[in-house]
């Protein structure tokens, strides 16, 4: 597949007994391709993944195949704390019609470079399907070095990294590090968005657009049609997403935002939940960043 961009890192909606609402999920990927995105992650961080059991996480994978139906890209989120569990997760994927998976790091043991290259060499060698890596320290406590993923980019089926650091001069180092290899750099801030593609992204993976589909993706269509008076408008608007952190979790703030639109209900898995007092915020910020309700 090619890496090429904007793709939401899908909420997965759950019923009011954190079971998988398949009718909600059909939904938001309806809500999401009518949005005009160019792939949909499936069982990223936004989705949930580590909180998701295996049959649960089989029946995401099999109802958003079958809605999306090749209409457009579907990686997979695959994470777990070790290397040979992140296989069996990347195995299973391989058996579907996905198109890529989005592979995270372990995220209990501390890693050195050695092993974040141990780690993903023996994923792509185990996979069928291309692999993403997926640069987020927030949550795996270590960042993949540039010489790491220059490393990670000679190899035939590791096509492309999200970064979620939000360090955009590491960004910059990733994209300096990976030319001239057929790899695809995509920002996962959407506040550093048209800056990444300027800089050489070639597009990328947003929690946000999970509720701001459009918004992201007419930001990204102004670039590529160098209409640069647009794209700088609505990224002043993209900007805002981030502040969502201040509302309470990403996962029970875009989904409350999703419900007021009635696209599926706010459950998210135990223990997450959306601080008391938080409603109006969200509200109030899903205006300024150009949802009207």
């Amino acid at each position: 597949m090619k890496l090429i961009g904007v793709y939401p890192a899908m909420a997965t909606p759950l019923t009011p007994d954190e079971k998988v609402d398949k009718t909600s999920l059909r939904k938001l990927i309806h809500y999401l391709i009518d949005g005009g995105v160019y792939g949909i992650v499936v069982l990223g961080s936004t989705g949930e993944f580590p909180a998701m059991t295996e049959s649960m996480r089989q029946e995401v994978i099999e109802t958003a195949l079958d809605e999306v139906n090749g209409k457009v890209p579907v990686l997979i989120g695959c994470g777990e704390p070790g290397t040979r569990r992140t296989i069996e997760q990347v195995k299973a994927a391989s058996k579907t019609k996905a198109d890529g998976v989005l592979v995270a790091l372990p995220y209990y043991f501390p890693l050195d470079q050695d092993a974040v290259i141990r780690h993903y060499e023996m994923v792509a060698e185990a996979s069928t399907l291309p692999v993403v890596v997926y640069n987020f320290p927030q949550m795996t406590k270590i960042t993949i070095a540039p010489d790491t993923l220059t490393k990670l980019a000679a190899h035939k089926n590791i096509i492309g990294v999200k970064d979620s650091s939000g360090d955009f001069f590491g960004l910059q180092r990733y994209i300096e590090a990976t030319a001239g290899a057929d790899f695809a750099v995509m920002s996962g801030n959407p506040a550093l968005g048209l800056a990444a593609y300027q800089a050489g992204a070639k597009g990328g993976i947003y929690a946000g657009c999970s509720l701001f589909p459009k918004q992201c993706v007419d930001c990204y269509t102004a670039f590529i049609k160098n209409d640069m008076v647009t794209a700088i408008a609505l990224q002043k608007k993209l900007s805002l997403i981030p502040l969502m952190s201040g509302f309470g979790p990403n996962a029970a703030v875009i989904k409350f935002g999703l419900s007021k639109l009635g696209v599926c209900g706010p459950t998210v898995t135990a223990p997450i939940c959306l601080p008391t007092g938080q409603e109006e915020k969200i509200v109030d910020w899903m205006r300024r960043v150009g949802i009207a309700l």
